[in-house]
């Protein structure tokens, strides 16, 4: 399938619904990801990518594709942040949306960037939406059920502020350790040579799939009897080392991917 990357303004009908308010990592979750991948390239890849953005490091372009989302020029991208997938499929037989997904968009971005031939705007987008989308890939519910739009329908309080859980794993989770991002970067990686080798050698369906496995653990809200399930110390210490195992295997396997293409 053929990703429009670089259109006129363009709506599709149901868009919003089948994309409702699904954001991604939060801000912070995705300059930790763009800050390990960046500390674990090659000389050669880093000049490569430094001068397609003139200087700018990885963790400035890696929100862009969400600080367009409020331009409905942009509309037609809103499906590629995410997949929706059931417990009882998998990806042996999942069929991709007809407007695209991010199974879709990773493979497509991966060859604009490998063939180097379009200009330096286009080549810039290209990365920040590479960039992004292999953020949005290991978080747990943008490889989400269709029923409750990644945890988005499911609604929650996170210490007394309601929410949705789609939101709490975007960025309640990160901004409960209350560090920028450069220090929680910093505590995260450390990280052994054989694990830098395991983790940068599976592929982007291996990816998904490590995401939708862990959804049991996700939705376990406890035995709240309320409707709105309250969440706060208990979920947050039970969550930290998986969602502090997604944000570093991320960082490294960007890296592992930004290196295979541009050294």
């Amino acid at each position: 399938m053929k990703l429009r990357l670089f259109l006129p303004l363009i709506t599709f009908a149901g868009m919003l619904l089948l994309s409702l308010p699904a954001l991604s990592f939060g801000p912070n979750g995705h300059r930790i990801v763009a800050r390990i991948a960046e500390d674990h390239l090659s000389p050669e890849a880093k000049a490569a990518i430094f001068k397609i953005t003139e200087g700018r490091h990885l963790a400035q372009s890696a929100t862009w594709p969400d600080e367009i989302r409020s331009d409905s020029g942009w509309d037609f991208a809103k499906p590629w942040h995410f997949v929706s997938i059931d417990d009882d499929e998998s990806f042996d037989d999942y069929e991709h949306s007809d407007k695209g997904d991010i199974l879709i968009a990773l493979q497509k971005f991966e060859s604009i960037l490998a063939e180097k031939k379009v200009n330096q705007t286009e080549m810039w987008r290209a990365l920040a939406f590479y960039i992004h989308f292999v953020g949005d890939i290991h978080q747990p519910l943008h490889v989400g059920r269709r029923d409750d739009y990644g945890g988005n329908k499911v609604r929650v309080k996170w210490f007394g502020r309601k929410t949705n859980l789609h939101s709490v794993w975007d960025s309640s989770l990160i901004e409960n350790e209350q560090l920028s991002f450069r220090e929680y970067a910093s505590f995260l990686d450390n990280v052994t040579s054989s694990q830098i080798r395991e983790w940068q050698s599976s592929t982007y369906r291996d990816w998904a799939t490590e995401s939708k496995s862990v959804r049991k653990q996700v939705y376990d809200l406890g035995n709240s009897s309320s409707e709105d399930p309250s969440l706060s110390y208990e979920y947050a210490y039970k969550n930290k080392a998986l969602i502090d195992d997604c944000l570093v295997k991320d960082g490294i396997r960007l890296a592992g991917k930004l290196n295979s293409l541009f050294e």
